[in-house]
């Protein structure tokens, strides 16, 4: 990397919003205090930012569009175009291809390295696994659209990008089988957790029979887990085993508020048939402040879903020493490589998971082992600062190729 230093780094990086990726915004703040300058573009601060370690990032807040789909993305490619001419900057970092409109003007600002981060899975596997395995057919399904959306901007960027950041090792291969000319410029960094002692968890007390399982993957729907979460329910009726469903971030398939989508339709319906409604509670969204109540009060993350590069909230639990039932695939396989803490179920056999957790809930010995493993493992290896000297490595590599 001759003549290229961190020093030299000056970047701008977009994300949509601040709420929704608090950990990140932390990550980012690190990466400003090893380099030369760091922006943070948002289309929105619905967050006090004052809470949040910041260090020498600035941040800077656009008007979001709301006229028309795709003005929020012209609007922040517009404000960070402007950045770019005053030629303070050498690096632009967009996320879920948010900046297209910029990528395909960017032989406007040469020396300048473009890079994007892609964080879910689908789109590399869709017609192998995800329709195959949810039946998605026809476009009137939201996730079918949302999914060819994302898919076609996503190639776009990469294509026109220096750099593809994925979240797992196994996703390059898995990218490349789908976009090849995005092959050569892949890079994995892996998501990045913060957790304060205070959000630790307290070791479960004794007494309570009852399995408490936490589902906070969004959205609840098949593509996520949801009809597997509903075997395993009616299994441990059928054995006699209590199971209490806390459901963050996802409304109830009942709320007649709702569009009521396929999804929402068949899975109240199968909820009814099977008299399940008392075994999970709905709670939409919840504050960041609150999260780790939930974390702390359950005694395993439910995430059967095949969507995400690097499930955040997967890393959030194993951190907070909250142990995680899910598929095998490349974003779960990078957080437990030795199959230590993460009981993972792929094909998904809901006895076998069951006995699992039968049996941790009456070893609390064999319970805590697992939980400090995986709390040793997350915290060790994704913590704000080491990712950030990994952001700060491919930065630097980067620029060294422009010099070059």
């Amino acid at each position: 990397m001759i003549g290229v230093s961190a020093s030299d780094i000056r970047f701008v990086f977009y994300l949509p919003n601040i709420a929704s990726y608090l950990d990140r915004v932390e990550l980012i703040g690190h990466i400003a205090d090893k380099v030369g300058r760091g922006v943070l573009v948002t289309s929105r601060i619905d967050f006090p930012l004052e809470t949040l370690r910041l260090g020498k990032l600035e941040v800077l807040e656009i008007p979001r569009g709301r006229r028309y789909p795709g003005r929020t993305a012209i609007t922040a490619s517009r404000v960070v175009d402007q950045l770019m001419a005053t030629g303070e900057f050498n690096v632009v970092h967009d996320t879920f291809a948010h900046l297209s409109p910029l990528f395909l003007r960017r032989i406007r600002h040469r020396g300048v390295v473009f890079i994007t981060s892609f964080y879910s899975i689908a789109e590399w596997d869709f017609r192998k696994r995800i329709r195959p395995a949810y039946g998605m057919l026809s476009v009137t399904h939201p996730n079918l659209r949302q999914y060819i959306k994302r898919s076609i901007m996503q190639r776009i960027v990469a294509l026109l990008a220096d750099c593809v950041v994925v979240q797992a090792p196994e996703l390059i291969d898995r990218v490349k089988e789908y976009n090849k000319r995005a092959g050569n410029k892949l890079a994995w960094i892996p998501n990045n957790v913060v957790v304060s002692k205070k959000q630790s968890r307290m070791s479960k007390t004794v007494g309570d029979s009852t399995i408490h399982l936490l589902w906070a993957a969004g959205g609840f729907d098949r593509t996520k887990g949801a009809d597997e979460l509903l075997t395993l329910l009616r299994r441990a009726m059928e054995r006699g085993i209590s199971i209490h469903v806390s459901a963050v971030g996802a409304s109830s398939p009942f709320d007649s508020s709702l569009r009521p989508y396929f999804d929402d339709q068949y899975l109240g319906q199968r909820m009814q048939n099977e008299k399940l409604e008392g075994h999970i509670s709905f709670l939409n969204r919840i504050s960041p402040e609150l999260m780790g109540e939930y974390y702390r009060d359950a005694d395993w993350l439910f995430h059967m879903s095949h969507l995400d590069g690097s499930p955040r909230v997967a890393l959030e639990a194993l951190a907070r020493g909250l142990p995680v039932i899910g598929f095998r695939h490349p974003g779960l396989n990078v957080l437990d490589p030795q199959d230590s803490f993460i009981l993972f179920s792929d094909p998904f056999d809901p006895d076998a998971v069951l006995d699992q957790m039968v049996s941790d809930k009456n070893n609390l010995l064999d319970y805590q082992r697992r939980s400090t493993a995986g709390s040793r493992y997350a915290n060790d290896n994704f913590s704000s600062d080491r990712v950030a000297e990994r952001y700060v490595d491919l930065y630097m590599r980067l620029l060294s190729e422009q010099v070059d």
